[in-house]
This record gives C-alpha cells, sequence and structure tokens, in this order.
C-alpha cells in the first residue's frame, strides 16, 4: 500500500517527492507530509501524476503495474526498450544513484530491498487507464544487407551441407581416420584440417592466408566430432573414433532423422562446455564448479528457437534482447569470480559490468547458434569476419590488444531452416530438397564403374569406396571382400544399387546386378548367435558323459574329442548341473 511504503521514507525523501507536487507545502511532521502525498493522487490527481512522467517512465509504470507484486524488473526493462527510465534528476550532466533526487517516477516506483515496486493500490488503480504494454517480440529482417560498415556479409545456407556431411562424416568414422584426445575427447589439427577439406563447402572461416585478419579456426570441424559423440554414433577405440551400433544404423537411416537424433541427444550431455571455446576468458576450471552445466543452458536455447519464424532472419541481437525481455534467461558461471581475462586480479569477471548478459550469456548463445545449430543444418547463418564488430568488452581490463572477445562475434543473423524446424519439433514431417548427383558413370559388365562426365563428391568418393576399389582416377572396380565386409558391419548393399542407377543412364549390367545379389547373400551368409565358452574336459570319456546326459545334453555342443562348447548365458545352469554329475567346471 502507498500509505504503507511513505511511512518507510525519511522526512527529507518525503521532501523530496513533494518538489513534484505543486499543491502541497513541504513543512511539518512527518504524517503531515505524508496526508498531503496522499491527497495529491486522489480523485484525478493520480491521472495528473501520470502526465507528468515522459514517455520511457510511463512505460516502466506500466510494466510494474502489470507485474507479478508490481515488481520494475530493471534488465528486462532494458532489454526490452533499449534504456531504462530515469530515477533521479541529471544535475549538471552527474548521473545520481536511487539516492539521488527522484524525479517524478519516484512517486510511483519506491526503491527498497534493492529493487523498485509500485505499490499495490496505485497499481490496481492504474490498471484502470493504462493499458497493459505489449508482449516483447522479435522483429524478422525484410532483407539482409550486403555490408556491415565496410566488411561483406557472408550467407551460408546450411541444410544440404547438413546432408551431406553428415554421412560423410560416419563413413570417415567408419574408415578409421577421425581422430580426438583420448584424455579431452576433442579433435586435433590433423583431423580439423581433415574433416575442413571433407566438409560440403568447407568450414564457415577460410585460413587467414595472410590477409590482416586474425584466424577464426575451425568451427563445424570441431563441432562435428562432439556432436557424434554425444549422440552415441561413435565410440572410442584407443584415439580413432568408430562406429557403434547406433553408428552402423545411422547410415543406413533418413539423414534428417539422425540430425533431429543427434541434436536431441546432444542437449541433454554435459560431456564439453561449449564456453571453453571462449578461451580469452581464463579460470574456467578453478576448483569449486565456476562453470554451471550446460544441459539447462542449452534446453533454454533450443525453448527460445522455437519461438522464432521459421524461414525469417533474425538478427542475434534481437534475440538476445528478446531472451533478456521475457525471461529466457539461464546462468554461465556459479561464480564469477572464478572467471578472468589475462590476469585474476585486475582482469577479474567478478567486476561489475565484467559478467553483463552480453559478456557471457550471449557469448555462449553464438556459439551454440554458430558452431552446432548450423552444423546440423538447423539455421542458415549470416557473418562477417569478427574482429573489431564487437566493442562491448572494451572496457574490460586486459582487453587492449584483443581484435575479439569470441571467434564467434562475427555471427550477425541467421533464420530457422525447415530442417531445424523438423529438429525442433516445429513441423512433424520434413521433406529433403532433392541433391542433383554430381558425376554420370558408366557401370560395365566387368564391374569397372568410370566417371564419365563431372566430378565425385566427397560424399560419393566415399560411397564408392565401400563397395569398390579405386583402380585409378575416376576408375572403380566393385569388389566382393570390400562389399561383404560393408555388409557385416551393418550397411544394406541397396544403397549401392540406388547409387548406381541415380548416376547411370542405362540399366545396370546383369553382372552387376548378380555381383550385388551375391554380395548380399553371402554378406549375411554367416550370423552371430551370441557369445560361448570353450570347455576343455580332462578326457574324451568325461566329455561324452557331460553331453550325452540328459541334464546337460541341451546345454553344449561337442568341439572335437574333449571339448564341449556352452553359450554364456547357460554358463551358470550349466555349472550347476554339471556338479550333480559329480564334476567341476574350473577356471
Amino acid at each position: 500500500m502507498l500509505h504503507d511504503v511513505l511511512l518507510c521514507l525519511t522526512v527529507d525523501q518525503l521532501k523530496s517527492l513533494m518538489r513534484w507536487l505543486p499543491d502541497t507545502t513541504p513543512v511539518g511532521k512527518k504524517d503531515q507530509l505524508i496526508g498531503q502525498i496522499l491527497k495529491s493522487f486522489d480523485g484525478d490527481g493520480l491521472h495528473a501524476l501520470w502526465d507528468r512522467l515522459d514517455d520511457t517512465q510511463r512505460k516502466a509504470v506500466a510494466e510494474a503495474a502489470y507485474a507479478e507484486r508490481g515488481v520494475f524488473d530493471g534488465k528486462r526493462f532494458r532489454a526490452k526498450y533499449g534504456r531504462l527510465p530515469d530515477f533521479t534528476v541529471d544535475e549538471g550532466g552527474r548521473r545520481y544513484s536511487y539516492r539521488g533526487q527522484p524525479t517524478a517516477l519516484g512517486l510511483f516506483l519506491y526503491y527498497e530491498a534493492g529493487r523498485y515496486s509500485l505499490p499495490s493500490d496505485l497499481g490496481e488503480r492504474l490498471r484502470g487507464f493504462v493499458q497493459e504494454p505489449p508482449p516483447m517480440r522479435l522483429s524478422p529482417v525484410d532483407a539482409l544487407p550486403e555490408k556491415i560498415g565496410e566488411k561483406q556479409l557472408i550467407v551460408r545456407r546450411t541444410e544440404l551441407d547438413a546432408l551431406v556431411d553428415l554421412p560423410v562424416l560416419l563413413r570417415l568414422a567408419d574408415q578409421g581416420k577421425i581422430q580426438t584426445s583420448e584424455k579431452t575427447s576433442l579433435p586435433g589439427s590433423a583431423t580439423l584440417r581433415l574433416l575442413t577439406e571433407h566438409l560440403a563447402n568447407g568450414d564457415f572461416y577460410r585460413p587467414a592466408g595472410g590477409t590482416p585478419e586474425p584466424e577464426v579456426g575451425p568451427l563445424k570441424a570441431f563441432s562435428w566430432p562432439l556432436l557424434l559423440q554425444a549422440a552415441g554414433l561413435v565410440q572410442r577405440n584407443g584415439s580413432k573414433l568408430a562406429l557403434s551400433v547406433a553408428g552402423r544404423k545411422a547410415l543406413a537411416s533418413a539423414p534428417v532423422v539422425v540430425l533431429s537424433a543427434i541434436w536431441s541427444k546432444w542437449l541433454k550431455t554435459n560431456s564439453f562446455d561449449e564456453f571453453s571455446r571462449i578461451d580469452v576468458i581464463k579460470g574456467q576450471k578453478s576448483k569449486g564448479r565456476a562453470m554451471t552445466a550446460v544441459a539447462p543452458r542449452r534446453t533454454v536455447i533450443d525453448e527460445v528457437l522455437r519461438h522464432c519464424p521459421v524461414g525469417a532472419w533474425v538478427g542475434v541481437d534481437d534475440l538476445s534482447r528478446f531472451m533478456e525481455a521475457t525471461g529466457r534467461t539461464f546462468e554461465v558461471t556459479n561464480d564469477p569470480w572464478s572467471l578472468y581475462i589475462c590476469e585474476p586480479q585486475y582482469g577479474n569477471l567478478g567486476h561489475d559490468g565484467y559478467h553483463d548478459w552480453s559478456i557471457l550469456q550471449f557469448r555462449y548463445l553464438l556459439c551454440v547458434l554458430f558452431e552446432y545449430a548450423a552444423a546440423l543444418g538447423m539455421v542458415d547463418v549470416a557473418y562477417i569476419e569478427p574482429a573489431g564488430v564487437r566493442d562491448d568488452y572494451r572496457g574490460m581490463w586486459g582487453t587492449d590488444d584483443l581484435e575479439y572477445l569470441s571467434r564467434y562475434d562475427g555471427l550477425m543473423y541467421f533464420r530457422i531452416t525447415p530442417l531445424g524446424a523438423y529438429c525442433l519439433g516445429l513441423n512433424e514431417e520434413y521433406v529433403p530438397p532433392p541433391v542433383a548427383p554430381s558425376v554420370r558413370l558408366a557401370v560395365l559388365p566387368s564391374l569397372q564403374v568410370n566417371v564419365v562426365e563431372g566430378r565425385l563428391s566427397i560424399d560419393e568418393v566415399l560411397t564408392l569406396a565401400t563397395w569398390a576399389e579405386e583402380l585409378a582416377e575416376n576408375r572403380w572396380r566393385l569388389d566382393l571382400q570390400r562389399a561383404v565386409g560393408a555388409i557385416e558391419k551393418g550397411l544394406d548393399i541397396g544403397e549401392l544399387q540406388v547409387f548406381l542407377n541415380a548416376r547411370e543412364d542405362q540399366p545396370l549390367p546383369e553382372t552387376v546386378e548378380s555381383f550385388i545379389k551375391v554380395a548380399g547373400q553371402q554378406g549375411k551368409a554367416l550370423k552371430v548367435l551370441g557369445t560361448a565358452l570353450l570347455i576343455d574336459c580332462e578326457n574324451e570319456q568325461i566329455a561324452s558323459m557331460v553331453a550325452g546326459a540328459k541334464e546337460t545334453a541341451g546345454l553344449c555342443l561337442r568341439a572335437g574329442e574333449r571339448q564341449l562348447v556352452v553359450r554364456l548365458e547357460h554358463e551358470e545352469k550349466f555349472r550347476g548341473l554339471v556338479r550333480k554329475l559329480g564334476f567341476g567346471v574350473a577356471i
């Protein structure tokens, strides 16, 4: 209630407010001053006081009037409107804190316990003539600019790239060509170069190559091995990644289904903190859990992406303001005093202004969009070289020599792709755009496959390498041993038939059809039914007795004169029955 709030103010504070009430006299005892102020709000007085506020102040009061318990949220307000209202008078260019001389806004919003709030009775009356503020909305961009300042805006459509990249990366893993650190699970420089060469249209930034811009380094090539590990599509084999059972199934599945599953599983993993890629910020691995768990952060970003329009460009700064203004926020660190730039004392992020949303949460948001969502084809991106783009960190100690705070600072716009809408659950169906083959092949009765027009893409080269032996440039021969090996790993040779038919104008020769049929049969000619124990008996008589006994005959098979084979799942039962026959199975 307004009366209760005024009672908590000092006489001097009450007199400061009365300067905005021309019909009052700032003399008398405290209860008399309060009485005069309350009388100024009677009848049309409240409306008259409202009219004295400037536009920004009115918006602040309106937000508080419709907020829970009348609380004014300064962070949300600044994100929504771009600035805070004036709470204190600007005297000679000096800006005072809440302890300075109040503006007329002080008659509505009162400071207590670290926040401003609107008395409940004032809020009730204001809602009678003040409209509820419109909710914060994203503002899609009708057309992208060609340049940002002097820098050319680069636009990358990622959907087709991701659909091509996924099978390429799975095949590279199947061939043991993706290596990561056994300690950190991160790709090394050799793997990053290899993946960059094999990714459709390369990575987002080209190597600096002598230009004055500092080299940003790989983004997609870095994130893909982490995404494959998070989704369980690969497993560690020393320093190399090998396809898991799920990875082999993924090779035979529709890429869009696999990409959606990768995003869903990656959201929940905690194996790697993307913020560590913002490596100018030190202390992230200090004791005491300096950083928050990554899964809740990702979940917030996933949720906010569901509110973005599909197919429309959105500025990353607009998305950031939307998140702050609507309370869709997250924390990056449990203790900003654990983090620093250059030097723990002077460059400590615990200082005021050093751990604001724009420094921590916004940079993390850029990383997730640019390095992960874009790699999966969920968002198209429009970006420039990051050097000198953002200056929000320039006042921080130790940043004088930094060209950028994060390698993601150049990301300016993004848009949700149809593939992204499917992965986010916004659309139940997805029809991938047709991908025209890049070559025309001649498939000969001799099982030779020749490129007669065009150039094989990386994906096409890896597909042929799965089923055929390369004889020379643009010449391959189908190989039964390779084909059987691929089928053993769970691949479907029908993939080869579809691949060849799409690139050969003529029907496939009978010998090739026969090759596909025979390979399909022979690749599955033997099946592993389970794991078994090989048991050696002391002599042939004991082997015969155990194998012929009614109790154990159904649990073992003879394997030579003295050996018995028992399936692993029957071991305990077999041991118990053998003991009843008077024998023991020693290890």
